[in-house]
């Protein structure tokens, strides 16, 4: 299979400079799980019968993992818990990483949930439970993390409990997962949402495109949020940040948010925003549309992202219905990297029968964000047709979008990353 090494193109524009410095943020919080990482079997868990320890883990051979066997039920049933000591009124983050192995007669996943208790060692009256993290099946079988986050202990909560239920169909022999890496811990002071893609540019065919951002403050006094521009790495943007004021309740609606807030009247990136997340959450949205006079588009929204949703791999499907005609359908790719370290990033173009056609690959510098247009085309594949499908891996965890456009009128349609390799 061919790979085409893709290279950024040069953006018109530079950054505004003289703007705010972002909100120093602290280093990451003390994981309340002891023996997490399972590195010394399974001491500090409570564990039955169907778990046992292995050497292999998230990190390679000789990490260590719990390994769960054996068909607990459809509905579940416990294999591991541990308590752990926790403050009233405080929010705290839940992760884990696990590896379902494939098995073609069974289906099943782990779920990883918090109880909270009003007592020390997880015991007294059961104030509640958080929200189910849960761990299915994905194809390929790889390790997967995922995280629960801004989990808040509630008003006269002394412990937690941290508890691994998996769940499976089919025959006992049929199910095995791997479990690593699970923490808790308090969160950060501070949260940064991200919006993987915006624009304030003139498109291939005449259109242009403008990225709005919302931004509502729901509390009930003034707070600070602070929105930065990643831009490419042969770009740095690295000033282009500005702290904004907003009263009690205030909604703000930034109309051409590159201009509006960074003067950039051609350019594009990724949006960040961060603010103090204590007193509850910012509430932010995005959409972007294109403002050609004759053939004003309908326009996307676009997701504003927690950092947990940063991913290493996902499938792109429904690139195009086929009803541009002969206009035609054109598909650009591309990522942000939040990391400190340049990450190789890898695009595979799929035929309607799932054939691997081209890898376009691209490296998306430290803290940077990069875009291929027209990735078909790029690839050497052809039209976009119904059925076509995209795969996308990265060495490190990263947000990465495709953006599908018609040709006829440049309205673009924001696509989804999906869990599955399959369409």
């Amino acid at each position: 299979m061919r790979r085409n090494l893709n290279r950024p193109p040069t953006l018109a524009g530079a950054a505004l400079a003289g703007a705010a410095l972002l909100f120093a943020l602290p280093s990451a919080a003390a994981n309340l799980i002891d023996n997490g990482s399972f590195e010394t079997g399974l001491g500090g868990w409570a564990a039955t019968s169907p778990v046992e320890w292995t050497a292999d883990g998230a990190a390679g051979p000789g990490s260590g993992s719990a390994l769960l066997r054996g068909n607990p039920g459809v509905v579940g049933a416990l294999a591991l818990q541990q308590c752990a000591s926790v403050s009233p009124g405080v929010d705290y983050d839940l992760r884990a990483t696990t590896l379902l192995p494939h098995s073609p007669e069974a289906e099943g996943g782990v779920s990883f949930r918090v109880v909270w208790h009003s007592w020390p060692r997880c015991e007294g009256a059961t104030l509640g439970l958080s929200p189910a993290l849960d761990f299915p099946h994905v194809s390929p079988a790889v390790w997967t993390r995922r995280s629960l986050e801004r989990l808040r202990a509630p008003s006269g909560a002394a412990s937690a409990s941290v508890q691994v239920v998996p769940w499976a169909s089919g025959p006992e022999h049929a199910f095995s997962a791997f479990v690593d890496d699970v923490e808790l811990s308090a969160s950060s002071r501070f949260v940064t949402l991200t919006v993987p893609t915006a624009a304030s540019v003139d498109g291939a065919r005449g259109e242009r495109f403008r990225t709005t951002l919302v931004l509502t403050n729901p509390a009930n006094y003034t707070r600070r949020v602070d929105v930065a521009l990643r831009c490419r790495a042969d770009q740095p943007c690295s000033t282009a940040a500005v702290s904004l004021s907003f009263a009690p309740g205030e909604t703000r609606v930034f109309a051409d948010a590159l201009l509006e807030l960074f003067g950039k009247r051609n350019g594009a990136g990724a949006l960040e925003v961060t603010y103090e997340a204590t007193p509850g959450p910012i509430v932010a949205s995005a959409r972007a549309a294109t403002v050609h006079e004759e053939r004003p588009g309908n326009g996307m929204a676009i997701p504003v992202l927690p950092s947990s949703a940063a991913r290493t791999r996902a499938t792109f499907a429904g690139l195009s219905d086929g009803r541009a005609g002969d206009g035609g359908t054109r598909v650009n790719a591309g990522a942000y990297n939040p990391s400190p370290a340049a990450v190789f990033v890898f695009f595979t173009v799929h035929a309607e029968n799932g054939e691997a056609l081209d890898t376009v690959i691209q490296m998306v510098g430290p803290g940077a964000w990069a875009q291929v247009d027209d990735l078909f085309g790029l690839a050497g594949a052809g039209p976009v047709r119904p059925g076509s499908h995209v795969s996308f891996t990265s060495e490190a965890p990263v947000f990465p979008f495709l953006i599908s456009i018609d040709n006829r009128s440049g309205d673009p349609t924001f696509l989804e990353p999906r869990e599955s390799f399959q369409p």
